[in-house]
């Protein structure tokens, strides 16, 4: 093999070493996904039916591990409980859309970055805990509830959610995102059930949810 043979492989090495290093220190600024999920209700119904939540996420990131966006919910909820002077069971079934703005911020963002093109394997241990998360923000929910399956009550909140969860990448250079969050939301009014009893809390309803994002974009440096 003369030198020129030799040369050239080197290049072509060197070449590929540093566009793996390169691609494990970039990330793309968007995300777009869905997802689903139970939900539940904590309102002056002391019984919740439960219910089920479908969802769509649009994303900006500012880091790998430091992003915020809007997410768009549609599901239902529903509840029960015995009214202490009659002995009757009344309830509601409530068909409910939400639109809130969050952000979340990943264990990764405190981690140690390393260098620009340093090549760094991750295992999958370590990908989950730097993808776990906690978030907060701002939403309103329009709900239509049929109360004691007879009239129809329609209202609108605001609510502040608070979520933790995973996203997980299924493989390190995967453009695919795996999501689990638990999220509460604290609904700034008393009435998504239908009835606001004198004295009582708030209402709330929270969602377990499953979703997967797809990252797009030009590619950023850390």
């Amino acid at each position: 093999m003369d030198f020129i043979q030799r040369s050239a492989i080197i290049v072509l090495i060197s070449c590929a070493l540093t566009q793996s290093a390169i691609a494990q220190q970039t990330f793309r600024r968007f995300s777009i996904g869905i997802g689903g999920g139970l939900a539940d209700s904590y309102t002056d119904r002391s019984q919740s039916d439960g219910g089920y939540i479908g969802l769509g996420t649009l994303d900006y990131y500012f880091t790998p591990y430091l992003n915020a966006g809007l997410e768009l919910q549609a599901g239902t909820i529903s509840g029960y409980s015995k009214n202490s002077q009659t002995g009757a069971t009344e309830g509601f079934n409530g068909e409910l859309v939400t639109l809130q703005v969050r952000g979340k911020v990943h264990a990764g963002e405190f981690a140690a970055h390393p260098r620009r093109y340093k090549l760094v394997r991750h295992s999958f241990v370590s990908r989950a805990l730097k993808g776990f998360y906690l978030g907060t923000g701002g939403g309103i929910i329009l709900i239509r509830s049929r109360v004691h399956s007879e009239a129809t009550y329609n209202n609108k909140e605001l609510y502040l959610p608070a979520m933790a969860g995973i996203d997980l990448y299924l493989r390190q250079d995967s453009r695919l995102l795996l999501n689990l969050n638990y999220q509460a939301n604290f609904v700034l009014g008393d009435k998504i059930d239908g009835v606001a009893i004198p004295g009582s809390k708030n209402d709330m309803f929270s969602s377990l949810t499953i979703g997967f994002a797809y990252t797009f974009g030009k590619l950023s440096y850390l």
